[in-house]
């Protein structure tokens, strides 16, 4: 008898191990991700009052699906939203991350809106449109209201990884128009097509400290509507980005590292003025921004950060000699898990034609806290798609 009941239950556990190893096969990981970016701004702008903001731009969650699928691949679905900047006209909730993925080890498909290539690579600012004049590709059908135009889009892309290290992704996107003809407000019609090639040190292999972390090139093409007389390919207006990530002294406590992009935009030869945002896009320019970043870690944990940062941008093609200039500092520090303060300040200079634009100088002063989340159940995968990778970090 009691052999029968020794076997009964050997059974039954084994069986509830079956099922539980069938359902952590079939059942899907999920995902949830949130940053809230709080911070108090005091603006002072040229010719204007000096104002006080208590901001939360850029706060948001997400939600993310991952499935084992019935080869070497997995599928995952992300749907995200954030709250815009003030006075945007995108209303209260914007959507930012739709998409399906499908990827395996060394592919990746992805569809639906998300991220834009206008840039490479992060710098460590407190929003990521700290400093977009100067980091990101601009985008060329906007009206400038919304900085959200030149970061997200419905895409397409296609990426190969080579060796684990080489990241060759090709991408076709449409950039949100602004304002929207009427007969354009179904139209998703790509209106950018490009490719970058980068070369990437695995997150696994960070800790050896490699003095190089990230290089890479990307094109960028905008199939504009270029009055004249024009064919296909002088109407399409022209982006190449060049970034690198350099680990200057890596020491697994007191560590530094260099960030650098340059984005050369050949603009269209009759933009002799810059007079709105448009033609500030399409006229010829260079854009450089570097930053000096020291990571104080305690126990392989980030606790303190300090970063400087400076970049420059200037339109040689202009009647007028315009240019820009913005310096960036700002500290933080870890309060508890996932929970950072930070201070930031920022002073930006607009020579020629973009004073008409943005006025002569502004000054912005920025006190913030961050809260992160990233949680994950019936975890099944690596983080390579960690959600709030998606996302800007301040502390790359």
């Amino acid at each position: 008898m009691g052999r029968i009941v020794l076997k009964i239950f050997m059974g039954t556990a084994m069986f509830l191990g079956i099922v539980d190893f069938l359902q952590a096969q079939v059942n899907p990981e999920i995902q949830l991700g949130a940053r809230g970016v709080m911070s108090f701004n005091v603006n002072d702008k040229s010719g204007e009052t000096t104002s006080a903001v208590n901001d939360f731009s850029d706060s948001g969650i997400l939600t993310g699906f991952r499935q084992k699928l019935y080869s070497n691949f997995r599928g995952q679905l992300v749907i995200g939203f954030q709250f815009p900047d003030a006075n945007s006209n995108l209303g209260q909730v914007f959507f930012h991350q739709v998409f399906v993925l499908v990827e395996n080890k060394s592919d990746i498909l992805k569809m639906g809106r998300s991220r834009v290539r206008s840039s490479l690579i992060e710098f460590p600012t407190l929003r990521d449109d700290d400093a977009i004049f100067l980091t990101d590709v601009l985008n060329p059908f906007s009206a400038g209201d919304d900085t959200e135009d030149n970061q997200y889009g419905n895409v397409l892309e296609l990426t190969h990884i080579f060796g684990q290290r080489y990241w060759l992704t090709v991408h076709g996107e449409r950039y949100r128009e602004t304002p929207i003809p009427p007969a354009e407000e179904t139209n998703f019609n790509l209106n950018g097509i490009g490719f970058s090639f980068q070369y990437v040190v695995p997150r696994t292999q960070t800790w050896n400290r490699e003095l190089l972390k990230q290089i890479g090139v990307s094109f960028n093409n905008f199939l504009t509507d270029r009055p004249g007389d024009f064919n296909t390919f002088d109407r399409t207006l022209k982006n190449v980005i060049f970034s690198t990530i350099l680990n200057i002294r890596p020491d697994p406590v007191h560590f530094w590292d260099l960030r650098h992009q340059t984005i050369y935009n050949s603009g269209f030869s009759e933009i002799a003025t810059v007079g709105d945002y448009a033609s500030m896009t399409r006229a010829k320019s260079l854009a450089t921004f570097t930053s000096l970043r020291y990571l104080y870690r305690k126990l392989e944990r980030p606790a303190a950060q300090v970063a400087l940062s400076f970049g420059y941008k200037t339109f040689p093609d202009l009647e007028n000699t315009t240019s820009q200039y913005q310096v960036l500092a700002n500290a933080f520090y870890r309060l508890g898990e996932n929970f950072d303060a930070g201070i930031q300040v920022q002073y930006i200079a607009f020579n020629g034609d973009l004073q008409k634009l943005f006025g002569k100088n502004e000054t912005r002063f920025q006190v913030g806290l961050v809260y992160s989340i990233d949680n994950v159940w019936n975890d099944q995968f690596d983080d390579r798609n960690s959600l709030l990778n998606l996302e800007h970090g301040y502390i790359p």
